[in-house]
C-alpha cells in the first residue's frame, strides 16, 4: 500500500512538471496598424526606456536587450545607442530627456537626424521578485511601441509579462529563472509580435 501511494505521488509530481514545461505563458497584447507598410521601415532607433519600477537598472537592462534582440533578428538596421544619445542631446528641450516621451516635433527631428523611419519607445512597468511560499519568483512587464518618424503615429504596440518560475521550482523549493533571463524572455515575447 505504501509503495502504491509513493508511486501515485511520484506520478502526480512528474505530470505537474511535464505539464508546466509544456504550458505557454499568457500571450502578449499587441496592436498593429493595418494601414502601415512595415516594408518602409529600414532603420530604427531604440530610445531609452522609462522605468516605472523600484529596480534602478530595469530600464537600461530592457533598452540593451531590446537593441540586441532587434540586431539579432536582422529585420532592421538599428541605430547605435551613442548616435541616439547625441541626437537627443542636440535637442535643447528637456522634456525629451525626461522619461523618453518625445513630442511629434521631437520624433520628426530625431528621425531626420538619425535617418530612421521609426523609433522604438517603451517602459518597464514591473521588474522585481515576488515571494510564493519558499520560492522567489522574478516578474517582468514591458510596454513597447514603434512610432513612425514622419507622422509621429504609433504603428505597433505590445505589452507582455513574464514570470520566471515553474512547478518544479515550487515543489522542490529551488530558485526560479533569474531576473535577467526573465527580462530577456519578456523582451523576446514582446518583440515576437513585431518580428515574424
Amino acid at each position: 500500500m505504501r509503495y502504491s501511494t509513493l508511486t501515485a505521488l511520484a506520478t502526480a509530481l512528474l505530470a505537474m512538471v511535464v505539464f508546466d514545461g509544456c504550458k505557454s505563458s499568457m500571450p502578449p497584447t499587441d496592436f498593429v496598424n493595418p494601414e502601415f507598410d512595415f516594408g518602409f521601415v529600414e532603420r530604427i532607433a531604440v530610445m531609452p526606456f522609462e522605468n516605472d519600477t523600484n529596480d534602478r537598472m530595469a530600464a537600461s537592462r530592457v533598452t540593451r536587450l531590446t537593441l540586441t534582440e532587434l540586431l539579432a533578428s536582422g529585420a532592421f538596421d538599428v541605430v547605435e545607442p551613442g548616435e541616439v544619445e547625441a541626437a537627443v542631446n542636440q535637442i535643447e528641450d528637456l522634456s525629451l530627456r525626461q522619461a523618453g516621451r518625445p513630442s511629434k516635433a521631437h520624433i520628426a527631428a530625431l528621425g531626420q537626424s538619425l535617418q530612421a523611419q521609426a523609433l522604438i519607445l517603451g517602459s518597464v512597468t514591473q521588474s522585481g521578485i515576488i515571494r510564493s511560499g519558499q520560492v522567489n519568483i522574478p516578474v517582468v512587464t514591458i510596454d513597447m511601441r514603434m512610432v513612425e518618424t514622419e507622422t509621429g503615429v504609433v504603428v505597433w504596440a505590445a505589452t507582455h509579462s513574464e514570470k520566471g518560475s515553474n512547478v518544479s521550482s515550487k515543489i522542490l523549493g529551488t530558485g526560479g529563472v533569474p531576473l535577467a533571463q526573465t527580462t530577456r524572455l519578456c523582451v523576446q515575447g514582446t518583440l515576437a509580435t513585431l518580428i515574424d
